[in-house]
């Protein structure tokens, strides 16, 4: 979210006698009328759909039984050590399917939250539908810089709800592991997880506790696709943690990484200013 961008209505774009929505205080109106234009023209889904369809899906997360849903075999290669012992979860691909549609619609629509609270509640432990979820708040609800905080503290618990699902459908994938995970396609949902939840950490000002995720992101993902690696050489120069911020650059040494070659010249200079 961009720290520049101006409060204003999120039906007309004005920037004069703002007030929040009360019930989800996520986005602000000039006016009655354009609020409760914006309400009908689908507001209504995020500030009443969503919670609800959280909430349910919440409860089916904290009773899954596997015996709810069809399994189907498909073998071994290459897919995680949960799937190979007791087949695919049909009802997980249909969700994931679904999600994978939401990916190629507009960003912040209201097509695409309908789209992935449809796979939420098809299969209530996807990891990619509370993944796509967190998302949404963290980037897509509004550019308002006074709503960041609010919309990372909404997407924090849509991401731990992703992390939950991904454990619970791979017990093999706990938080304490500390060696790399095996890189099949079906792990990309709860990398994306790990990397959101890292990032809105450090958007709502926890700072340790984001470098903490991230490098345990590293540790379970080397390969680091996901490109934590960029924001955490910049945090740890945050806190001035000269010695991992030198660590990472080492890790990740044969990297052709114009941000990377950035943080290194940024840390030499903090430890000439010692």
């Amino acid at each position: 979210m961009s720290s520049t961008a101006p409060r204003e209505c999120r039906l007309c774009r004005s920037t004069s006698n703002l007030k929040s929505c009360q019930q989800c205080k996520l986005v602000e109106y000039c006016c009655k009328d354009c609020q409760l234009d914006d309400w009908k023209r689908g507001h209504k889904i995020l500030c009443s759909k969503v919670p609800k369809a959280v909430s349910k899906a919440e409860e089916k997360i904290d009773s899954f039984d596997i015996g709810e849903y069809a399994t189907r075999n498909v073998g071994t290669f290459w897919v995680t050590q949960a799937v190979a012992e007791r087949g695919e979860i049909v009802e997980e691909q249909e969700a994931q399917d679904a999600c994978y549609d939401a990916m190629g619609m507009a960003s912040g629509s209201n097509a695409k939250l309908l789209q992935v609270l449809s796979a939420l509640n098809h299969f209530p432990l996807s990891t990619e539908a509370w993944g796509m979820l967190g998302h949404f708040y963290q980037y897509e609800v509004t550019k308002d810089p006074s709503k960041k905080k609010l919309c990372a503290a909404e997407a924090l618990k849509m991401y731990d709800n992703a992390v939950k699902c991904a454990t619970i459908l791979n017990p093999a994938w706990s938080e304490e592991r500390r060696e790399p995970l095996i890189g099949d396609v079906d792990l990309k949902p709860y990398m994306r997880a790990l990397y959101g939840r890292a990032t809105t950490l450090k958007d709502m000002g926890q700072i340790h506790e984001a470098i903490a995720k991230a490098k345990n992101l590293i540790i379970l993902n080397p390969s680091d696709n996901q490109g934590i690696r960029d924001k955490l050489c910049t945090w740890f120069l945050e806190v001035r943690d000269t010695e991992g911020c030198a660590h990472l650059l080492r890790k990740y040494a044969r990297c052709i990484d114009t941000h990377l070659a950035y943080a290194d010249v940024l840390m030499q200079y903090f430890l000439w200013k010692r």
